[in-house]
């Protein structure tokens, strides 16, 4: 038997390896599709109904109608979830992937003319002892050219699976060996290819409105968490002339909670890393999830 965690695709539960999906799917010709990625923190799904509320919020936006209700995805993902209990490595942390095509596209390649929607659910693991050594020491991000798509173009609120603006900044980055953060094109500070992004000033966090960013659920449990905290917090357009001034500056994404960032391209925060808030934020999504990534790596 294969060890390998396996997928939901369209009804069925089965082996990743004998996974068969058409090479006209509008998903893999257009990148005609949503998704989402819920974090696994040893076998218990964190914020799953917060995950599908935004799957089903970007579906209605691109007007794909995936044949189940919200509902039965959740039903859908709990059965996955099931099937892989020998699977999954306990204690592990996996990325559960939500993705959802149009579906098989015709001769017409009109939209409109898709078959129904490809519904695929699957669970990869990630690496616990680099996030983990990351926490500890932070990441380094670097301003790319390339800059975040205006909602007047699409929306970057609706995560949908057409990436390449992401993924031409990540690349920009990497030339620098760094992640990205991306500005919008009015020159605001956005967010990084695949996480939000944060500064603390003068005790406040900093974090850029909705307008051009994707609204991360990880960035919906920071806005609960720094009210529970009474940590200040405020969205707000800002350059990075008041990043260079910050004391903190951090990244939030399900796969990671909050990691702390140690340089973006000449500046440095002012506070050694991770800073007082993103340490207390840090902590607090290990309460929140229970599970300690710096922990876990050391017992590993």
């Amino acid at each position: 038997m294969s060890s390998e965690p396996l997928i939901y695709l369209n009804g069925d539960i089965i082996e990743a390896a004998d996974a068969r999906i058409s090479p006209f799917d509008r998903g893999f010709l257009w990148g005609d599709g949503v998704y989402e990625i819920t974090p696994c923190f040893s076998g218990k799904l964190y914020r799953l109904s917060d995950h599908l509320d935004r799957l089903y919020r970007s579906l209605r936006y691109v007007r794909i109608d995936p044949g189940m209700d919200q509902a039965a995805m959740e039903a859908a993902t709990l059965e996955a979830l099931a099937a892989n209990a020998q699977r999954l490595e306990p204690g592990g942390m996996y990325r559960v992937g939500h993705w959802v095509t149009r579906g098989v596209d015709t001769n017409s390649m009109s939209a409109l003319a898709a078959q129904s929607a490809t519904v695929m659910i699957f669970f990869r693991p990630a690496d616990v002892g680099v996030i983990a050594a990351n926490q500890a020491s932070g990441v380094r991000l670097s301003v790319t050219a390339t800059r975040r798509n205006p909602p007047e173009c699409i929306e970057a609120r609706a995560k949908v699976t057409s990436k390449m603006n992401q993924i031409l900044a990540e690349l920009d980055a990497a030339s620098n060996d760094a992640l990205s953060l991306m500005l919008d094109i009015r020159g605001n500070v956005a967010e990084n290819s695949v996480a939000n992004f944060f500064i603390v000033r003068n005790g406040s966090v900093w974090t850029p409105p909705e307008r051009n960013i994707l609204e991360g659920v990880t960035r919906k449990a920071v806005f609960e968490l720094c009210e529970r905290l009474g940590i200040p917090l405020e969205e707000r357009d800002f350059t990075m002339y008041d990043v260079c001034q910050a004391e903190e500056y951090f990244l939030t994404s399900s796969a990671i909670c909050a990691m702390p960032v140690r340089e973006i391209d000449s500046f440095q925060p002012r506070l050694d890393v991770p800073g007082p808030v993103t340490s207390r934020l840090i902590a607090a999504f290990a309460d929140d999830t229970g599970f300690d990534f710096a922990k876990l790596s050391k017992a590993a």
